[in-house]
């Protein structure tokens, strides 16, 4: 079994647990509480951060009256979680939320409105919505530009992909240990990926789970190249 730690606020995991599911993994999601992190990872072979509502601003010492759907508590549990899996070599996998997360954990920063920083041309492009509602499908002019031999550049077999997207924060200094690999025209940072050892490790800023069946398999790719890279994990782990 390839089992794959979720962390988010979705009941039955959603399209993070599905995506998961459908590149072969068994997602197991788990519970907002540090004191039982160690015993809830015990047989994870790979971690993946889900999207949600905003990191606290002071978490990367800041103050903001944009910040939105804050919860310290889920806060307080990932900062260790990504902590966690980078000191046990865990494949990991940060979408949205959780790329800021990471950021965080690693001592960076974020944006704490994109709308605010680059004004609301940017805003909507980043956060495109009908109806009240964020589109979940691919936005036309969200493109982003990757890097040549990059982990997500070998991933999704291009340097150029169209996706969703669904944030009006981003990341805004980088942590030391996170490398940029992917921007959109306006300079948001989109992708970022280990300089730390690690068997995979990728944060995007955009939902691939929401796409699967739309980027001619970019999406799915990750997903997949995210749950071998666990499998692997889980076959050396059990070689030992």
């Amino acid at each position: 079994m390839i089992a794959i730690a979720i962390s988010t606020t979705i009941a039955d995991g959603g399209e993070y647990a599905c995506a998961v599911a459908t590149a072969g993994g068994e997602p197991q999601l788990l519970d907002f509480d540090p004191a039982a992190l160690d015993d809830q990872l015990a047989g994870a072979a790979g971690v993946l951060l889900s999207g949600g509502g905003d990191v606290e601003p002071a978490r990367y010492g800041e103050s903001s009256d944009l910040a939105d759907e804050v919860d310290p508590r889920r806060d307080a549990f990932e900062l260790a979680l990504v902590r966690r899996a980078r000191e046990r070599g865990l494949p990991t996998l940060c979408i949205c939320r959780g790329v800021q997360v990471a950021n965080v954990a690693f001592g960076g920063t974020l944006v704490d409105d994109i709308g605010r920083a680059l004004g609301p041309a940017a805003a909507a492009l980043h956060r495109w919505e009908v109806d009240g509602e964020s589109v979940r499908g691919l936005i036309d002019g969200h493109t982003l530009a990757i890097r040549p031999r990059s982990l997500l550049a070998t991933i999704v077999a291009n340097e150029s992909l169209v996706t969703g997207s669904r944030h009006h924060q981003s990341i805004a200094r980088v942590a030391a240990d996170l490398d940029v690999v992917g921007t959109t025209a306006d300079g948001i940072i989109e992708a970022v990926e280990a300089r730390f050892a690690s068997p995979f490790w990728l944060g995007v800023q955009w939902h691939p789970e929401s796409t699967l069946a739309q980027d001619d398999g970019a999406s799915s790719a990750i997903f997949a190249a995210f749950v071998a890279a666990a499998g692997h994990f889980a076959d050396s782990r059990n070689d030992r």
